[in-house]
Formats: C-alpha cells, structure tokens, sequence
C-alpha cells in the first residue's frame, strides 16, 4: 500500500457488516442470504489461523477492520496490545478471500503502515528491516548458491531466487536452474544486484523500504534485458505481481511462478519424467501463491505427471487451504507459539493423507519442516522442484544451509 493509498484507505475506512463469515461458519459470497452458498464456497469452519489460535474477535478480519476504523477514524490509542492483535495475522488472505468487499487485508496493512510511522513495529520486523536496507537479503548473507553466481548477467529468462534459494535452501535454486536447462532454456541471475522482494518490508509496514527495494529490482531487471522473470518463493511472486507495478506503474516484463514454468513446459512436451517416484504425497498450496497469486492447478498438474506418483489432497485444500503459520517469516519470528501450532495443525493434517508434503514455496519448506521436527513427525517436506528433479534424474541434493535468522535462532 503507497502512500496515496494509504491516505484514501484513511478516509475511506468502514466498519464492516459483522457476518463472521472471515472466521467461522458463516455466509461467503456469492449467495442470496437465504440459502447455503454453492459447493465451491462452503469454507471450512476452521479458516482463521489466529481465530483458531487466540479463540478472540479481534483477531479476525472483523476484528482488525473495525479496529481499524476506530483508530483511523476516532483516534483510538494504539498501545501493545493493539500492536499485537494486529501484527499476528498471518497475511493468508483467508478473510479477504470470503470478504472482497472490505478487504481486511488492507486494513491490517495501514495499521501496520501506522505503527512504522510511530516508531512502534515489533523488534523482529525491525531486525528483518535492518538486515535488508544494510545487507539486501533477510539473513544478511554473503555468499549465494553456487549455481546463481555462475549464471550469466543478462537474458530474457531472469531467475529470481529470492533470499530462502539463494543462502538458505540452495538445493531449490540449483534443481530450478538444472531443470530449466534440462527443458532448454538458459536463465540469467541479477547475482549481487538481486535485492530482497521487500515482501517483509510491504507486509511489515515499512513503505519507504518496500518501494526502495521495488524501484531498485525492476530497474535492475529491465539492465538486464529481463522479458520473463521466473521466482521460487510464493512471496516473492506474489510481491512482483501486486506490489511493484503500485510502486513503479505497469511492469514491462512478464513475472511468473516456476510452477507456472513447469506447467507450460509439460504441455509443450519439453519436460519429460524418466524415473517413476513410487510415493503418496499431498500438497500444501502457499498463501501467497494461491489465494494471493491465483495459482492452484499448475503444481497439482506437475506432479500429477511424475510416473508412480499419488497425490492425495487434504482436507482443506485449493483456495480454501491452511495457512503454514510461517506468515512470510514475520509470525514465525514474532509469534513463535502461534506459528508453531499453525504449523503443527497442517503437519498432522498432511499426516493424516500422505507420508510427504509438496509444496512451492521455500518459506513454506522452511516451516512445515521444522514444525515436522518439533513434533517429531516422520513427515517429510520437498519443494516442488526438488520433486522435479528427482522424477528427471537430476541430483541436487536437499540440504538446507544452516545460518542464524534475524531473531537470533537457529534454522535447524
């Protein structure tokens, strides 16, 4: 959110119609009020990760909307508890899913804009801030995958690894980089000029920062001579998709999901699977790709195409899926407790289907992992391409760069 739109949400600002619908079992639009909604959108009851964690109100959209309102529009004061009421969400877009009318995202995202400007963000969000307007990544890395820094600096097809893939999860950036060559295409990589997406720094509030960091990684693609920009992280996409072109007016380049790739790919018949994966797997549909970005069929279709591969859904799945509890790492980081029973519900849920869990989102890895760890699950967690690879007979190994995150703990 700019500041122009900031400003027009401020004045704009309304209480909404307390249906409850963002949050329990309710009405979801479209219906006729009289009857129950179709199939396609009869929610789970079960939708609103902190609803079903803090069992409050206000921790829901209705919630945050009407607080909203009241501080925007009668000056209510915003003390700790108002700061943590709002920065738990998870940004998952459920209520805004069953809501398009009010948007409550919009006004957890001026309330978060408002705290920046009192000086008021949680310490976490600050440190994650300061990692990216010092070092440009959030885990103030210094040495990228291999791979990426091997890549040319220039191309049509411009892989965007995003922090996780490039100092983290290399295993995801190499197997994205090996299957597109395997598919025929060449991509290029920014290497040090590929700057944090500034997903954190929109989410969390920090406007200046989040339009820094757009104006640079667009201006950096176009020297490149970007005409498709290919991400791994949800966030990442949903970021280049949405944000940017508010910050910096219509891209002039096509950005796409590696799934998406992936997809388009098997149609045309340039990706083909030589070695059968004898395994049941489910897949867990990012927020930030799904609700936010629109993309539920292309992963689904990917690993449908890997011989001897089942995949099971789970119960809540597609746009109704469960969020991972991560929230982009700022739950994660902020509101451990929470984050970690989010994660703990899909773990079991996944559980429940399947002995793996796909998803498309490094992020996501990063969490369902370490929630199957702390809840010593025999689960196991692929990123898609790394499932990708495996059917194509491509080693890339998954091991996962050990390194301190921003608020002081370990990855593993």
């Amino acid at each position: 959110m700019n500041g122009r739109q900031l400003d027009e949400f401020k004045r704009q600002v309304d209480i909404c119609l307390v249906c409850a619908a963002c949050f329990a079992h309710g009405p979801v639009t479209p219906h006729n009020w009289t009857e129950l909604p179709p199939p396609e959108w009869d929610a789970p009851n079960d939708r609103c990760p902190s609803y079903e964690y803090y069992g409050l109100r206000s921790h829901t959209g209705m919630g945050r909307q009407m607080l909203a309102a009241s501080v925007f529009r009668e000056g209510y004061p915003v003390d700790q508890d108002l700061i943590d009421v709002v920065s738990s969400c998870t940004n998952c877009g459920v209520c805004s899913e069953v809501c398009p009318m009010w948007r409550p995202l919009d006004a957890i995202a001026a309330l978060r804009q408002e705290f920046v400007q009192r000086g008021l963000q949680p310490r976490a969000t600050q440190k994650l801030d300061a990692n990216v307007a010092e070092c440009h990544n959030l885990f103030r890395g210094r040495t990228r995958e291999p791979v990426l820094e091997a890549l040319p600096r220039r191309g049509a097809d411009l892989y965007f690894a995003g922090c996780e893939a490039a100092f983290r999860q290399g295993a995801t950036g190499r197997a994205t980089v090996e299957i597109l060559r395997a598919a025929g295409i060449e991509v290029a990589h920014m290497g040090g000029d590929e700057w944090c997406c500034g997903f954190v720094a929109d989410w969390g509030g920090n406007a200046s920062l989040s339009e820094e960091v757009a104006r640079h990684n667009v201006q950096a693609a176009v020297a490149a001579g970007t005409e498709r920009l290919i991400t791994s992280c949800a966030e990442c996409y949903a970021v280049w998709k949405t944000h940017y072109p508010s910050v910096v007016g219509e891209l002039p380049f096509e950005v796409v999901h590696v799934s998406e790739v992936l997809a388009g790919l098997l149609d045309e018949g340039a990706l083909s699977f030589d070695h059968e994966i004898a395994r049941t797997v489910t897949y867990h549909d990012p927020c930030f790709l799904g609700r936010h970005g629109g993309v539920y069929d292309e992963p689904r279709r990917v690993l449908a195409a890997i011989p001897g591969l089942k995949v099971r859904e789970m119960r809540r799945y597609g746009r109704w899926s469960y969020c991972c509890g991560s929230g982009g790492k700022l739950t994660q980081l902020t509101y451990p407790d929470f984050a970690d029973a989010t994660g703990a519900a899909r773990v079991h849920e996944a559980e429940a289907v399947a002995g793996a869990v796909v998803t498309a989102c490094p992020a996501c890895v990063m969490q369902l992992r370490r929630t199957a760890k702390k809840q010593r699950s025999a689960l196991e967690v692929f990123d898609l391409p790394l499932m990708v690879a495996e059917a194509m007979g491509i080693e890339v190994g998954s091991r996962i760069t050990p390194g301190e995150d921003s608020a002081g703990g370990s990855d593993e």
